[in-house]
């Protein structure tokens, strides 16, 4: 029978479970990021312009803008585990309800739906991951955690071309739907001390300071960098390089490579003492060359890769720096899920906005280097925002 731990020791990490809500978390990048595999070949199929295009990979976080706070509300009211598999399901019936679009009105509203499933899940699951952490082992855990969505989006950017070679960009759709409905199976049922530890009041008191919002600003100006590249740079390939769709998806799959060093390096440094804002400021300076490297390239040869590996690392340091500074603001447990929930927010609101605008910047794939010089903008105010952030989260002297 399980019982809570007596009153004063504290509870030993569990990785266990970490690992499984972790996966999950896998499962659900590729949900998210499939949409960015499929663009080539759901262009071909709907005749969609580059805007639309945008608006295919970006319409899935409007949920997580408008209701990443509810998210966290919910989960504070229901508790953790249940908004995780309640995310779960929700992208699974979506993703399968998809499988019949055959317009754009239709693929939009299901991509719609699988952003209310990305949302409820996406704000409870590192919430659940903190307070399965103990203080020690915190910062590692949620340096895991945000290994996510990169180790995610590889997957599904190196499977893209054998699956739509194969069953069109529908195989991807099955294959999310696939991989979140076996994540919803993995997930364990909590311990009934857990389920009640998850709960609480909404503590939106860590709100009223500004910190939070700088995250999630900073989370915004990550999600308008990741997402951009990540949906345009296969077509600027194809258009610019004369690649083939299958040699981009290929390619442009190293950058979520590399941003997975890039999160363990980030944590390491973290461990180290290297203040978050830092993690973040650097990064976004070195960015700025590399940005404008990745959109006047002429060939594909070492000077892509490198490009490519460099952009991906540097890229991702930051999320890992915001998953831990993140949980350091907040002074209870039940106000954490409101910052995190604030987040996401901001990365809904990054991903809803970078496609669109990218890819009417592009205009028909001729204005590659605006695009290039509004990424740089974003990553300016990335700067900026860490800067910020280190004047928000300076400790006061101690009065004498």
């Amino acid at each position: 029978m399980n019982q809570p731990p007596p009153p004063g020791s504290p509870n030993p990490t569990d990785w266990r479970t970490i690992t499984i809500i972790f996966i999950a978390g896998v499962a659900a990048a590729i949900m998210l990021a499939k949409g960015s595999a499929a663009a080539p070949a759901v262009r071909q199929e709907l005749h969609l312009e580059l805007a639309q295009i945008g608006w295919l990979m970006s319409i899935s976080n409007l949920a997580t803008l408008l209701f990443g706070t509810v998210a966290g509300q919910l989960s504070a009211r229901f508790g953790l585990p249940s908004m995780v598999k309640a995310g779960l399901m929700v992208m699974t019936l979506a993703a399968l309800g998809s499988l019949l679009a055959d317009s754009l009105p239709t693929m939009l509203t299901g991509r719609a739906v699988e952003g209310l499933g990305v949302v409820l899940f996406t704000v409870a699951a590192p919430s659940w991951i903190a307070s399965l952490a103990r203080d020690e082992d915190r910062a590692m855990a949620m340096g895991v955690w945000a290994l996510w969505m990169p180790v995610g989006s590889v997957i599904i950017m190196l499977l893209s071309p054998i699956l739509i070679t194969y069953g069109g960009w529908r195989a991807l759709w099955l294959l999310s739907a696939a991989a979140t409905a076996l994540a919803w199976l993995l997930i364990p049922r909590p311990k009934p001390f857990e389920q009640q530890n998850s709960r609480g009041a909404y503590d939106i008191t860590a709100l009223r300071r500004l910190a939070p919002w700088l995250l999630a600003i900073a989370f915004a100006c990550f999600s308008f960098q990741f997402f951009s590249v990540f949906t345009f740079l296969p077509l600027y390939f194809t258009g610019q390089l004369g690649v083939t769709e299958s040699a981009a998806a290929t390619l442009v799959a190293i950058i979520p490579l590399m941003i997975i060093p890039g999160n363990l390096f980030g944590g390491l440094l973290a461990k180290h003492g290297v203040p978050p804002w830092q993690l973040i400021m650097v990064p976004a300076l070195t960015m700025l060359l590399l940005t404008q490297a990745l959109f006047n390239l002429g060939d594909t040869g070492a000077t892509t890769y490198a490009a490519l590996a460099g952009y991906g690392f540097f890229l991702g340091i930051i999320p890992t720096a915001i998953f831990i500074q993140a949980p350091k603001l907040a002074k209870t447990a039940s106000a954490a899920a409101p910052i995190i929930g604030l987040g996401m927010s901001g990365q809904g609101l990054g991903i809803l906005l970078g496609p669109p605008l990218t890819g009417w910047i592009a205009e028909g794939g001729s204005q590659w280097q605006a695009c290039a010089n509004l990424l740089s903008t974003v990553l300016v105010l990335l700067a900026l925002t860490a800067l910020s952030l280190a004047i928000a989260t300076r400790k006061k002297p101690a009065s004498t």
